[in-house]
């Protein structure tokens, strides 16, 4: 299982040979009418834009946000635009198997282990991410913001996100190698905690570790104290929406009630284009599924704007007949998706219909430079052409709003 989840980031970041741009569709409009379900987060990028303010947007999902080639598209618009307010949260799950970042870089030393929502073994608590990295004393990381150059950015604000519980560790936390602050992770009862400081002079190097014993850590934020926008990819891989029953009860929503989010998107369903409940008609054995998920993922949201994003169009190849077929439940689950959407009072936008629909796969698939040949996944160049449709249908959308219309 592992070497099978290394191999796919890895096929993510390095792609196929360049060539020419794929087939023309039409682009899909997001779904808001009166762009109830965009406003607040239209009104922290107007505050951001006006140089007064932060707007934060959470994106959770699964392979296709991992290697943060859709959301990184998405991110350096936004950041071009509105101004660059910081990584925001990045996971304790970086690393080639669960999660990547192109807006950090990342290095460990040390002992470490991964509890994720997709695997279980975390106790309910998976943080902010759905991902519990569990760092033994005497481990540490290091990580650095860099803008598309590779250049350091600089950061003015940090936070540790971690667990406290019995047994644990200390933990400490430097900037430019510099301590900015230590304590202990040990507590009577298991908990959520968060370290949090400004950083007047700004750094470049953030690093955290464990000494007397273990601390569970679920992340860092980095945020240049700067007004601007941040696009914070939650990607796990391999989850689903069933992944995220792992949750304890109520265990999600103090996390992003502590993040304070502007915008929250939702990017599941590729990891369930196969279900038989998609098979039923209109997909709607399928909906429960998916809207206990966005009930999840969504209950910290406060007065927070959201977006589901459906998942990309899949093929399969059959097995008497060997040939290569698009995958029968997607049309259902795009359906239920956007009912999904409606119910609570989310944006929605179709990366299906973007690709252009039913058997859209399979042309993906031999389109040379975007497609990966399985039939499920795209190439980095693939994500690069469907992040950037949705990012222009935002500012479009946004600009329509800030125009009144």
């Amino acid at each position: 299982m592992k070497f099978a989840v290394v191999s796919l980031v890895g096929w993510l970041m390095i792609g196929t040979a360049e060539a020419g741009p794929p087939y023309a569709v039409p682009t899909p409009k997001i779904v808001d009418p009166g762009h109830a379900g965009l406003a607040h987060w239209f009104g922290a990028l107007k505050a951001a834009e006006g140089g007064t303010g932060v707007a934060r947007a959470l994106h959770y999902g699964d392979s296709t946000i991992v290697a943060d080639g859709f959301a990184s598209t998405i991110r350096a618009r936004l950041v071009a635009r509105f101004g660059d307010a910081g990584p925001g949260f990045v996971s304790a799950g970086l690393n080639g198997t669960w999660n990547q970042r192109s807006d950090v870089t990342n290095s460990r030393s040390g002992d470490w282990e991964w509890r994720t929502i997709l695997l279980g073994g975390g106790g309910g608590r998976y943080g902010l991410g759905g991902i519990v990295g569990i760092v033994r004393a005497g481990g540490h990381a290091t990580i650095r913001a860099i803008d598309a150059a590779k250049a350091p950015v600089v950061q003015r604000h940090a936070e540790l996100w971690y667990q406290g519980g019995a047994g644990y560790g200390s933990y400490w936390v430097s900037a430019d190698d510099k301590e900015i602050g230590r304590g202990a992770a040990a507590a009577a009862a298991t908990e959520d905690r968060r370290f949090a400081l400004d950083v007047p002079a700004g750094f470049t190097k953030l690093a955290f570790g464990a000494t007397g014993g273990t601390v569970p850590v679920y992340g860092v934020v980095l945020e240049t104290g700067k007004p601007g926008a941040t696009w914070e990819a939650l990607g796990v891989t391999g989850v689903g929406s069933k992944s995220f029953t792992t949750y304890a009860k109520d265990s999600l929503r103090p996390q992003v009630e502590l993040r304070k989010p502007d915008l929250i998107v939702v990017m599941l369903g590729g990891n369930e284009a196969g279900y038989p409940a998609l098979m039923s008609k209109d997909g709607v054995a399928y909906e429960p599924i998916y809207a206990a998920a966005l009930t999840t993922i969504l209950a910290g949201r406060g007065a927070a704007s959201c977006l589901v994003v459906t998942p990309l169009d899949q093929g399969f190849v059959d097995e008497v007949d060997a040939t290569e077929k698009p995958r029968p439940g997607m049309k259902n689950l795009v359906a239920a998706q956007a009912r999904a959407a409606t119910t609570n009072g989310c944006a929605f936008w179709s990366t299906y219909d973007a690709m252009g629909g039913a058997g859209s796969a399979l042309r993906w698939a031999h389109l040379r430079g975007y497609g990966t040949g399985d039939l499920v996944h795209v190439t980095p160049k693939g994500l690069d052409v469907l992040g950037g449709l949705l990012a222009d249908e935002l500012l479009a959308e946004y600009d329509g709003w800030a125009a009144g219309g």
